[in-house]
């Protein structure tokens, strides 16, 4: 019971068993050194045989049960899988013609075709890709990201290159971009290709698969820049062997992770979390720096120094290009926030419908006004307002509140504030009003609103009641003040009701 219950990608698998111990012992058999260069050099290219295909396989099998976009990147690792593994088997049959010849070792030139062949299938798998719906400024810092990373690389790999001897000529410059970019620099590539997919936060591993495949890129990189005296060199010559095994087997065992661990993997179109920046281009900046200083301690000002420098020089500018980038980009940030933060405030403080204040914002200014010097509030409700929206509809009241609103704001000084308080009534804060100003106002505003507005064919009849109260500081509180308006306000619809009454009779 309790082994069912285990997750499946938990469970020991055979496979995955068999990838380590064949990473681990080929470390070890090759550190022992029990056997002759000959025997040797053929177990490797037997190794190396095994866990390409094994990788091909795998990765075969992952296309077919994953979705459109992953079967696309996991073809084309079958594919270079099955070019690495036809490289393999030349290796194979180089060796039973000349064991110990260095070609044997190194490579034979159908070797290094289909190293070029596989690693530009892997490069163009993760470089097809998609990274989703980037906006052009992360688009561009993920790239500046990358490139910082890459140009750190590329400058260890040129420190360490072996520039080939001869006479400069034009056969000696072909040989040196072979050197530069046939071997370390495809392996480059790819890790530009790794890194565009793990810096945009949506890659389509695993995370175990996308930490295997990362050491794989980065130690299989360091391996090709390793110039072939080493290689030939029998101190070395072991552990450079056991080193690419191991970095052949990762692939494979990435192939395999991705296989059981599918259920887990990101779906595409989904970006995985990521934090807002990554430490890889500094540490790659700092890198290069360190480099420099080493060498410029240890060698002094010669070419592989100049070399150093400008890398060094190219990460620096990287890094500032990328930082600019991002402070425009906080930049942008910064001012979006601002008009998320006005508009919120619009919102807040004022009425949707007719974009007179609120009652919040009325009673937050009135109350500061108290505390400055005399405020007159007018209070203002429509008569009869109810049956308007009975006979023509709430639209037709709501464009007759727009009318109000229009008219109190051309009714009154520019300083004051008209609000809406809510339904169909009104308030207006006047500071330093006088008395007969007033009630000039007051009249004023009363025959505005009284009549019949037009409003598509209708004509919709409009009157309103005025009700004025005047509060001085530490005599009234904006509560206080409000309701005296209040009270003003109904004397006065309460007169006009009795005089509507009286003339009736």
């Amino acid at each position: 019971m309790h082994r069912r219950n285990v997750r499946p990608w938990l469970r020991a698998d055979p496979m995955v068993v068999v990838l380590l111990v064949l990473a681990v012992t080929s470390t070890v058999g090759f550190g022992l050194q029990r056997i002759g260069p000959g025997p040797q050099v053929a177990m490797f290219w037997l190794l190396m045989a095994a866990v390409h295909a094994c990788f091909a396989v795998l990765s075969a099998q992952v296309a077919r049960a994953g979705p459109a976009v992953a079967r696309r990147l996991w073809a084309s690792f079958s594919l270079a899988g099955t070019a690495f593994f036809v490289g393999d088997v030349g290796q194979l049959v180089a060796v039973a013609r000349a064991p110990l010849a260095p070609a044997s070792l190194v490579g034979t030139e159908l070797q290094f075709v289909s190293v070029a062949v596989g690693m530009v299938l892997l490069v163009t798998g993760l470089l097809r890709y998609p990274l989703g719906d980037l906006t052009t400024s992360a688009r561009a810092r993920l790239h500046l990201d990358t490139a910082t990373v890459l140009a750190a690389a590329t400058t260890f790999g040129l420190w360490l290159v072996e520039v080939p001897a001869g006479p400069r000529d034009a056969g000696w410059a072909i040989g040196l971009v072979v050197a530069l970019l046939v071997m370390p620099g495809v392996f480059l590539v790819a890790i530009f290709a790794v890194l565009r997919l793990v810096l945009s936060g949506r890659t389509p591993f695993t995370p175990m698969c996308g930490i295997a495949g990362g050491v794989a890129a980065v130690l299989q990189t360091v391996l090709q820049t390793v110039p072939g005296s080493v290689y030939l060199d029998p101190r070395y010559t072991p552990w450079l062997l056991a080193g690419n095994v191991v970095a052949s087997t990762l692939l494979a065992l990435v192939a395999r992770l991705q296989q059981r661990g599918a259920d887990r993997a990101p779906q595409p179109g989904v970006r995985n979390r990521r934090r807002p920046y990554s430490v890889l281009p500094y540490a790659g900046m700092a890198a290069v720096w360190a480099l420099t200083v080493t060498v410029l301690a240890t060698r002094g000002l010669d070419a592989r120094s100049w070399v150093v420098g400008v890398g060094a020089s190219v990460t620096t500018v990287l890094v500032i290009g990328r930082q600019l980038s991002a402070l425009r980009h906080i930049t942008e940030l910064l001012r979006e926030r601002d008009e998320l933060t006005a508009r919120l405030t619009e919102l807040a403080y004022h009425d949707a419908l007719t974009g007179l204040a609120n009652r919040g914002l009325f009673m937050r200014l009135l109350c500061d006004g108290l505390t400055a010097g005399p405020v007159t509030v007018l209070l203002i409700d429509l008569d009869d307002f109810k049956p308007v929206n009975d006979a023509f509809g709430h639209a037709t009241g709501d464009r007759l509140l727009i009318e109000v609103a229009r008219r109190l704001r051309a009714g009154v000084r520019a300083g004051d504030t008209v609000a809406r308080l809510g339904g169909d009534e009104f308030a207006v804060l006047m500071p330093g009003l006088s008395a007969a100003r007033g009630a000039e106002v007051v009249r004023g505003l009363t025959g505005s609103l009284l009549g019949t507005v037009r409003i598509g064919s209708a004509d919709v009849p409009l009157r309103a009641s005025v009700g004025l109260a005047t509060g001085r500081p530490g005599e009234h509180d904006p509560d206080s003040l409000l309701h005296a308006a209040d009270m003003a306000m109904y004397a006065v619809k309460e007169a006009r009701r009795h005089l509507t009454v009286s003339d009736l009779r």
